[in-house]
């Protein structure tokens, strides 16, 4: 199913001129992903994203502020995961709530250095928007969850003996420990 955007007030404006200037570069169409709610608005995320590289790292350059950092949210969800680590890694440390989404998003995923890199990140600065999101989209932390035992179980189990000692896992609990003691 093709990708619907559907952003928060606040970012709709940056929103509908990002997604304007990205097509050029498509090489496919973005694929359906998920919503969930920030600061009680809905979002929604794609599943993949198929830019050229080139052509996304070229929006990314020449933007500012929000456009910039929705840009990267975008390219979070590249097909390329080298391209979804480099935008990652801009992207750790800002306190925009509507970012969240997509790096908890992450968590779920199999790229190890991609999950390594958030759990390295985790402040408590960030933990407390981790939690915000977090209460407000509870079933999502549940299937972020779930994906990253089955990962974890699939790729990664011959590295972290235990579940609890998995990068995601542990982000994830730490998350979830927040939550419980807030």
């Amino acid at each position: 199913m093709t990708y619907r955007p559907m952003f928060p007030a606040v970012l709709r404006p940056t929103a509908s001129t990002l997604l304007l200037s990205l097509p050029a570069g498509e090489l496919a169409p973005a694929t359906e992903g998920f919503t969930v709610l920030v600061q009680g608005e809905r979002l929604s995320v794609p599943y993949r994203v198929y830019y050229s590289p080139r052509n996304l790292q070229s929006v990314i350059a020449r933007s500012s502020e929000d456009t910039r950092m929705l840009a990267l949210c975008i390219g979070t969800r590249h097909w390329n995961g080298h391209v979804r680590e480099d935008c990652l890694r801009q992207l750790l440390g800002n306190d925009r709530p509507w970012v969240v989404p997509f790096v908890v998003q992450l968590l779920g995923e199999y790229v190890i250095e991609i999950v390594e890199t958030i759990t390295a990140s985790v402040s408590d600065a960030s933990l407390e928007l981790l939690c915000a999101f977090a209460r407000e989209n509870p079933e999502f932390m549940v299937t972020t969850r779930r994906r990253a035992a089955s990962y974890w179980d699939c790729y990664h189990r011959g590295r972290f003996p235990t579940l609890q000692s998995y990068p995601a896992f542990v982000t994830l609990e730490a998350i979830g420990k927040a939550v419980r003691a807030s």
